[in-house]
């Protein structure tokens, strides 16, 4: 009886212990200071990057933008410039990106993800660096109130207060449907790009998550969709898409990488916002793929498993 009880008490010891952990951490977030801001984007300066397409494919890569960041909290109005990927069937572009304000001795630096389909939406997280070291911007962009323009909202979630990095661990398994698009480079300086005179082929590589299954610190068991293409000029891999919590709050994220000496994909994850406790999250997470990719009954279907080993602040 005695084992039995002082087994309990351990366990119950160590459900309190667990329960001021998250109340911690709940608490941090909680009292972290937002200070919210508003604005409009416009006056774009554009560099198409490079397109193909099939008939029933439109792609591009290292598309770039400059534009004017007119944000009501000073500390982000300025320069921004993007560079990014489009997939323009799936609806989707995603990149990296920074804001140079006008006043202060520092800049903002992020990833982005957004969706076309009914109207230009976009998620965008950044970090500052310099004078904004320690505090991150949560910014979403809508369509604009005049055309050409994008409206602004968001928040700067200061330092004091807010959570800082933390370790993250992931061991996954996935499976992915590849598909090889026989695509034309296109011309950019036409619009919508028409092919070159004559042809230039080209083949774009394309996978889709079809099912994946994940264990993450800070997610649990976690799901995933997503994304990915490969460069057929530069070989880079690019991707985006939403890790789904055991909770069902939501990480955004882009994948950049390339493949590896064994032909095996390598790369870093980046978080990008997202839905609950992961609104604002950033971080970054090293990829390895542990086994794989190897086809399944279906020969475009390639599973494989991976671990990654990083950091996320949310």
């Amino acid at each position: 009886m005695k084992a039995v009880t002082t087994t309990v008490l351990r366990r119950t010891a160590i459900g309190v212990v667990a329960a001021l952990t998250l109340a911690s951490v709940l608490t941090a977030e909680s009292a972290a200071k937002k200070t919210y801001f508003t604005g409009v984007e416009g006056n774009y300066v554009l560099e198409p990057g490079q397109w193909f397409g099939d008939g029933a494919n439109l792609v591009a890569f290292r598309r770039a933008c400059d534009a004017d960041e007119d944000i009501t909290d000073p500390r982000l109005k300025g320069l921004g410039s993007w560079t990014y990927a489009v997939d323009a069937v799936a609806g989707k572009f995603w990149g990296w990106g920074r804001i140079v304000p006008d006043q202060g001795g520092g800049e903002w630096t992020g990833y982005f993800t957004g969706t076309m389909s009914l109207g230009t939406t976009l998620h965008m997280t950044l970090t500052g660096s310099g004078e904004y070291a320690g505090l991150v911007a949560r910014l979403t962009y809508t369509e604009g109130p005049q055309p050409h323009t994008l409206a602004i909202s968001g928040y700067i979630v200061e330092a004091k207060g807010g959570p800082g990095e933390r370790p993250l661990k992931i061991t996954a398994c996935r499976a992915e449907r590849w598909q090889l698009l026989p695509c034309l480079e296109l011309d950019p300086a036409s619009w919508p790009p028409a092919p070159f005179d004559p042809p230039r082929p080209a083949m774009v590589l394309k996978a889709d998550i079809v099912s994946e299954v994940a264990q993450a610190t800070h997610a649990g068991r976690s799901s995933n969709e997503g994304i990915s293409l490969v460069d057929p000029v530069t070989g880079a891999i690019t991707g985006t898409g939403t890790a789904i919590a055991a909770n069902g709050d939501t990480l955004f994220w882009v994948f950049d990488g390339i493949h590896g000496p064994t032909g095996v994909p390598e790369g870093h994850i980046h978080f990008c916002g997202g839905t609950g406790r992961f609104d604002a999250v950033v971080g970054m997470v090293e990829i390895e793929i542990t086994s794989g990719p190897v086809p399944t009954d279906d020969p475009w279907v390639m599973e494989m498993c991976y671990r990654g080993i990083g950091t996320i602040r949310y």
